[in-house]
């Protein structure tokens, strides 16, 4: 089969393609990029804890900044020489880095949150609910997401609604046109150089506080700081991906649940249930289509070798498809308990804000169910997500009966 992750054919079916892959190509190569698209569970499981043979970043990733760099004008092309971020970072530094901040992500640090993110969920209900109608997204999760961001990273939570919406045109994909469009290229360089002025604005002030940006701000790797540009980009990371892919999974769970209304019901009864039926969602609603490497040293995968140098793709989505892994992974089951998904990744490169994504979504779910537990989705004005890399849903209107929180 001829698979490109920027066809119109695999932008418009993605599921229906990551099918043929598992089906005829598992281990794909993609000529035009002199690159490897792994489509089954156990190899992209396998590819994320092998530093060894599979380091980043990847050559398609390397293919569409060469073709950004050609659009972005000279007198801001110096913002593109800011270093790496921990997304595309490798051992040992990345593991350096990481035993540094991660601190502020555990469990134990985001718990703290729930008091501020739990108020904000009601206020944003309460603000809906007389009029029987709510974007799950624009009015609920992007909102939550976007203040747990800033207030992890140290940004002002009144600047929230502002980068809700860089990043959706950072996101934002135009028809026919591979890879990032201009706008979504210009919204990129803004949200640069919004948090390159955060972060010497926190440098200039001396102010201490217990945030990652002061943390990356002391962050010593083998003798040496970063930059004011480096820390930036490393929150760049963060706040896209802070605030990007928890609302679109949210969303697609809203949408399971009014599917499956006994499922539902459950988790009215017993929001007990919320925390393992969201890990169903994460794996049925996973946005991440694919995350690329370089080969670092020649391996065999399924009698294939991928030679150093070339890239592969891990196809994220089509994984937590994977019948050899799940049985019948199209069906939604809140009792499925997989003993392993790959929604928030594996391996080096661990979803860093997993525990905040979990934190958002049960509230959000409880909240939500709490207030309006007979809703309905609006299925004609939901609005899906077309991207090479991050799926799911732009919009998810619902309806229930006008009340009072």
């Amino acid at each position: 089969m001829d698979y490109d992750p920027f066809s119109d054919e695999t932008l418009d079916d993605p599921l229906g393609t990551y099918a043929r892959l598992r089906a005829e190509s598992p281990v794909h190569y993609l000529p035009r990029y002199d690159t490897w698209a792994l489509a089954l569970f156990e190899d992209v499981w396998s590819a994320g804890a092998d530093s060894l043979h599979f380091a980043q970043p990847g050559p398609v990733l390397e293919w569409i900044g060469a073709k950004e760099a050609d659009l972005i004008p000279p007198a801001q092309a110096e913002v593109l020489e800011a270093g790496a971020s921990i997304f595309i970072m490798n051992p040992p530094q990345h593991t350096a880095l990481r035993r540094v901040i991660g601190a502020l992500f555990r469990p134990g640090s985001v718990a703290a949150l729930e008091p501020r993110l739990r108020e904000l969920v009601r206020e944003r209900l309460a603000r809906a609910l007389p009029s029987g109608r709510c974007d799950v997204i624009g009015d609920l999760a992007a909102r939550i997401a976007v203040e747990a961001t800033c207030l992890l990273i140290g940004l002002p939570v009144s600047d929230g609604p502002f980068l809700v919406e860089i990043v959706r045109r950072f996101f934002a994909r135009e028809a026919g046109f591979a890879g990032m469009p201009p706008d979504a290229i210009g919204a990129s360089l803004e949200l640069r150089e919004y948090l390159l002025e955060a972060v010497r604005g926190r440098r200039k002030s001396g102010r201490a506080a217990d945030d990652a940006l002061q943390a990356f701000l002391a962050v010593e790797i083998e003798g040496e700081r970063y930059r004011d540009e480096d820390v930036a980009m490393h929150l760049m990371t963060l706040v896209t991906g802070g605030t990007e892919t928890l609302p679109k999974v949210f969303a697609g769970g809203v949408r399971q649940l009014f599917h499956h209304p006994d499922q539902r019901r459950e988790l009215v009864t017993d929001p007990r249930l919320i925390p393992a039926a969201f890990s169903e969602i994460a794996r049925t609603e996973m946005p991440t289509n694919f995350l690329t490497r370089t080969v670092a040293k020649d391996v065999v995968v399924r009698g294939r070798t991928l030679r150093a140098g070339q890239g592969v793709m891990l196809l994220y989505r089509s994984a937590n498809r994977d019948e050899r892994e799940f049985p019948d992974p199209d069906r939604f089951d809140i009792h499925r308990r997989a003993p392993r998904i790959l929604s928030f990744g594996h391996g080096t490169h661990l979803c860093l804000g997993q525990h905040v994504a979990r934190l958002e979504a049960r509230i959000m779910y409880e909240e939500l169910l709490a207030a309006v537990p007979d809703y309905e989705v609006v299925e004609a004005e939901a609005v899906p997500a077309r991207s090479e890399f991050v799926a799911g849903w732009l919009a998810m209107p619902i309806r229930f009966s006008q009340r009072e929180l």
